[in-house]
């Protein structure tokens, strides 16, 4: 498949660029993370410990560990949201070694940051929402999550099984993911790459390391079954976690899934309104939300801004969106997580709708209009959708 390019260009970039520029001279700020960044780490980190040392040596019933496995989950959870992801992106410190060994902790939870910083840093990254170059658009027919994508029969059902696809998804990052792309070389084009020798050793020294703490360790103190379960419990919670964050900022029914120019593989708008455009916030009043997962409550901005560390975002926000609404750029935003993740499920069952499994016109989505949260969508409340393409509009329009 041919690269993506995005040759238009505009003065939006230019001015938001400028404008959060002017914030942090004028407030003399860093765009890396800072002291609460750092003391979030320390925080994460100790629940991690705590949690992991109470499941293996002090839970004295089946129901406790289980327990000490979903604090396990969620700490893992932070990691990715807080720390492993702010690394990738360079955001967590001025260090780049700094930022590699942050990068580095997803390796030591099962993961690889090689992968991720091909699968996410590139491909979704540059070619957010577009089918067949943005992994996270990738799931081998499981899942239709773009309207670009072939409908399948048992799509009618994904409605009641993508949360079962979204929690067994880290347990298979963590077990086969990584040696089928890198070492048998399937999955999506993006991803697959020859291991530089120092990187494929590290990759299994990581592994080894990585199942001698989640299984080895525990089976000298518990039941075989009951280790299996825990690992598989701990993961089931995880996966569903991460997943459903992820898939909130671009898989929703407001967001667009654009389609290159063919035969010039290109994408008509610039590649920050493209960005804008395919993605969109929740939750923006909730200090919990920005804490708890690191700022991905605010795509939008990180979309734009990957190198600013999730510290930043709230402040920042404001200005993106400004400049986006005097740019007639649609800022997309939902109230609260719940608000999010009822148009998520909304979307998935359109998805899984054979009326909308020829029906691919671009939509023209106009500014959402602020309600009784600052630029966000109110419940009940939808942005105008206008068709390009007529065909069976009716029935798009139903189902979004």
């Amino acid at each position: 498949m041919d690269k993506i390019s995005f040759p238009a260009r505009s003065d939006f970039y230019g001015h938001v660029k400028a404008r959060i520029n002017q914030y942090f001279s004028e407030n003399h700020l860093s765009r890396k993370g800072d002291f609460r960044l750092h003391l979030k780490t320390a925080i994460i980190l100790s629940i991690v410990v705590s949690a992991y040392v109470f499941v293996v040596f002090h839970a004295w019933s089946f129901w406790t560990a289980l327990a000490g496995c979903a604090v396990l989950s969620q700490g893992i959870a932070l990691i990715g949201f807080n720390i492993m992801h702010e690394g990738s992106h360079g955001a967590y410190s001025e260090s780049p070694k700094v930022n590699w060994l942050m990068g580095f902790m997803l390796d030591l939870v099962g993961g690889s940051n090689v992968m991720w910083r091909t699968s996410h840093n590139v491909s979704h990254h540059t070619f957010t929402n577009i089918d067949g170059h943005d992994v996270d658009l990738f799931s081998n027919g499981l899942l239709r999550l773009s309207p670009r994508q072939e409908w399948k029969r048992h799509h009618r059902f994904q409605k009641f099984y993508f949360f079962v696809i979204y929690g067994v998804l880290t347990l298979w990052w963590v077990t086969t993911r990584d040696f089928e792309y890198f070492v048998l070389k399937r999955g999506p084009r993006q991803v697959q790459r020859a291991l530089p020798a120092i990187d494929a050793v590290l990759l299994v020294l990581t592994k080894v390391f990585y199942f001698s703490f989640a299984l080895v360790i525990p089976i000298w103190h518990h039941p075989v079954s009951s280790v299996l379960l825990g690992f598989a419990f701990t993961h089931l919670l995880l996966g569903l976690t991460l997943t459903t964050v992820f898939h909130l900022a671009h898989t929703t029914e407001n967001v667009e899934f654009p389609e290159p120019v063919p035969q010039k593989n290109e994408i008509q708008k610039e590649w920050a309104v493209h960005q804008v455009e395919t993605t969109t916030n929740f939750s923006p009043e909730s200090r919990f939300a920005a804490w708890y997962l690191g700022g991905l409550n605010y795509q939008v901005e990180h979309h734009l801004f990957a190198s600013i560390s999730h510290v930043h975002y709230p402040a920042i926000s404001k200005i993106v969106r400004e400049v986006c609404e005097e740019h007639g750029i649609a800022y997309r935003c939902y109230p609260t997580f719940w608000s999010a993740l009822a148009a998520h499920g909304r979307f998935m069952k359109s998805m899984g709708t054979s009326a909308t499994a020829s029906v691919q016109p671009s939509l023209v989505i106009t500014p959402l209009q602020s309600g009784g949260l600052d630029g966000c969508e109110q419940p009940g409340s939808s942005p105008s959708l206008r068709p390009v393409s007529e065909v069976d509009s009716k029935g798009l329009r139903a189902a979004y």
